[in-house]
């Protein structure tokens, strides 16, 4: 009798990271390097080539600067819902 080994699923984390881009592609302000240094202030190694290396995809999968991705993540929708109020009060 053979024993089956069930493969564990794997978490799909590349997914994640290009729906993110798809996010932030065109959806930032021209500030967005000073509003990242704002969500990270603790963040004592950060740069502005990071910021920017890391919104421009330099590295495929940036994996140690996650955190960057999420907070040009966040600029980035909180910019689309201020487009959005802008667009209704100027109807």
């Amino acid at each position: 009798m053979s024993k089956i080994i069930e493969k564990k699923k794997q978490n799909d984390v590349h997914s994640h990271i290009d729906r993110a881009y798809s996010i932030i592609e065109g959806n930032l302000p021209r500030n967005y390097v000073e509003k990242v240094y704002e969500i990270l202030k603790d963040d004592k190694t950060l740069t502005d080539g990071i910021i920017r290396n890391t919104k421009n995809r330099v590295h495929q999968y940036p994996s140690s600067r996650i955190n960057v991705l999420n907070a040009l993540v966040q600029i980035s929708k909180d910019y689309a819902v201020e487009l959005e109020k802008l667009e209704q009060l100027t109807k």
